[in-house]
């Protein structure tokens, strides 16, 4: 059965959701899309489904993956080996990888991660998806060590190290430490004995 993206089907008084409508057949998905459904079928407002879908093969060791739904970008990948992920080599499970599909200015496009509680680790990965967030945003927040959601932090240092590389980059970045030794100067110079007028004790 075919939906819009309100879960709307081609008879405005009918929504679906589920195994019923075109949309791949996940619970997790199903949950969401029934609640999408449900609020606007019987509350009337126009909630929109997320194109961003979170998907698991609960193999050994397990595959997970997520995109954006979009198309026609550059897309650059970045991937980080579990066989350099402490927490994978702490408890010897070192198979597997984490890739970051990455756009312009750093924002996250999807990902795939290969390994143990793979699912777990893509939570994040989904949330960044899903509000355009850049790999910036991953770097900026702090995470609990060690884990295998380090994983999805590793890949976006490396793409944020690659973007400061650009000339771009380099130039700003050498712009701001040349105004910043500048002003330090300035106040050394400021703050020196005799670099300022003593005032009159004349009356």
């Amino acid at each position: 059965m075919l939906t819009n993206q309100h879960m709307q089907t081609t008879n405005p008084l009918i929504w679906a959701a589920g195994d019923v409508t075109a949309h791949p057949q996940f619970t997790h998905l199903a949950g969401v899309h029934a609640s999408v459904a449900a609020s606007n079928a019987v509350l009337g407002v126009r909630r929109r489904i997320s194109p961003v879908i979170p998907r698991v093969t609960y193999t050994s060791p397990e595959v997970a993956a997520v995109t954006s739904g979009e198309s026609g970008q550059s897309v650059t990948s970045r991937i980080v080996w579990h066989a350099h992920l402490d927490r994978a080599v702490t408890e010897d499970r070192t198979e597997g990888f984490t890739e970051l599909l990455v756009g312009r200015g750093g924002r996250l496009l999807g990902g795939t991660i290969v390994g143990p509680r793979a699912g777990e680790s893509l939570a994040e990965l989904s949330l960044a998806v899903h509000k355009k967030l850049t790999t910036s945003d991953i770097v900026g927040t702090t995470h609990a060590y060690p884990t295998y959601s380090d994983g999805v932090w590793n890949a976006a240092v490396l793409n944020v190290r690659e973007r400061l590389k650009s000339p771009l980059a380099r130039t700003a970045i050498k712009g701001l430490a040349t105004l910043r030794r500048l002003a330090l100067d300035a106040r050394r110079i400021s703050s020196k004995p005799g670099s300022r007028p003593q005032s009159d004790a004349r009356h």
